[in-house]
């Protein structure tokens, strides 16, 4: 993210497929830049009907315990629910 901003390849990205109703959970890393004007980009580019979770925003020292938390808190099924040990 860029000063508050998703990079144009993000872009890029989400106009050249068909998310229509799918889940998309908006999430970056920042030093100092809000999620907010990314996240409303980013749910500009999507059909209506894609289901948006909350967005989340990590500092750089944000460590793999609290994303783990997160990612649980979301209560989506992931493919490999067991988290890489580092």
């Amino acid at each position: 993210m860029w000063w508050g901003e998703e990079p144009r390849i993000i872009d890029t990205f989400l106009e050249s497929y068909d998310f229509s109703g799918k889940t998309m959970i908006d999430f970056c890393t920042s030093g100092g830049s809000g999620i907010s004007t990314s996240e409303g980009n980013l749910k500009e580019l999507c059909s209506s009907d894609v289901n948006w979770l909350a967005a989340n925003k990590f500092s750089s020292d944000t460590d793999v315990d609290t994303v783990r938390d997160w990612v649980q808190s979301l209560g989506i099924e992931t493919k490999n629910n067991e988290w890489r040990k580092r």
